[in-house]
């Protein structure tokens, strides 16, 4: 009988247009997410949408389970992820989520496991030590979010960067939102809080480069700009209310 993998990958990929050199890129890099996770053994599971058959075939042949997308909508999409990875590998102990355009994150997520052990925690999250690699409009973003962030928790927190390390304690915190908040980033932001709020949870510091092809393409793009404020306007303000709601209960 074959052992069951402890540490799965979760994610969602849109291959898109291939003629949007944004979304081209993008779905380049994420086939060496796919490569890295490979390399290290992590099974890897990715709600598709919008996928060519050459793009999926491309991501079967580097070992992901390809699952296609049956929600609309950021949030719904995201919760299909993270409830597929229980839904397959039901007695893994801790589920990567990641975003596809990070290639070196499943290296730095192999270290955090190995603390979240030793420290028996619920929730592995990140705090980068530079944003050095990032276009500066979307550096200021996360900057301003981990400034608020930090101030109203009381300790330093990346909040918005994505990649996160969840165990079948935290999963039902996040399959539970009801997306109070417009269901958007803070689908898997407001998680998080509630996490805090009541179980011990796991930060490491990495030194992450942005992958510069993305870089690149998005740095002074006025499609990335209107995400960011997009991004600002949904998480800043959701971050500030869940946490005065969840201070007074």
């Amino acid at each position: 009988m074959t052992e069951q993998p402890k540490f799965v990958a979760v994610t969602t990929i849109r291959e898109g247009n291939v003629f949007n050199q944004g979304e081209r890129i993008r779905s380049e890099v994420a086939l060496d997410t796919a490569d890295n996770l490979r390399t290290l053994q992590i099974p890897y599971i990715a709600i598709y949408d919008e996928c060519s058959e050459t793009y999926l075939r491309k991501l079967k042949e580097l070992g992901v389970i390809a699952i296609p997308q049956l929600g609309r909508g950021m949030g719904v999409v995201r919760r299909e992820a993270i409830q597929a990875g229980p839904n397959y590998y039901p007695q893994a102990t801790h589920y990567l989520w990641l975003e596809p355009e990070k290639p070196s994150i499943p290296f730095h997520a192999i270290s955090l496991v190995e603390t979240m052990n030793k420290e028996k925690t619920a929730l592995g999250l990140f705090n980068r030590t530079s944003l050095e690699s990032y276009p500066r409009e979307q550096a200021f973003y996360y900057w301003f979010c981990r400034i608020v962030a930090s101030k109203l928790l009381g300790f330093d927190l990346d909040y918005a960067f994505g990649p996160m390390v969840l165990t079948p304690e935290s999963i039902p915190y996040f399959l539970n939102y009801s997306g109070e908040y417009g269901d958007l980033w803070d689908s898997i932001l407001i998680p998080r809080l509630r996490v805090i709020k009541s179980s011990r949870i796991t930060i490491n510091q990495i030194h992450f480069l942005n992958d510069p092809r993305m870089t690149a393409v998005e740095w002074g793009n006025p499609r990335f700009i209107l995400k960011r404020i997009r991004q600002l306007s949904n998480v800043a303000p959701s971050l500030v209310r869940e946490w005065q709601r969840l201070k007074e209960l």
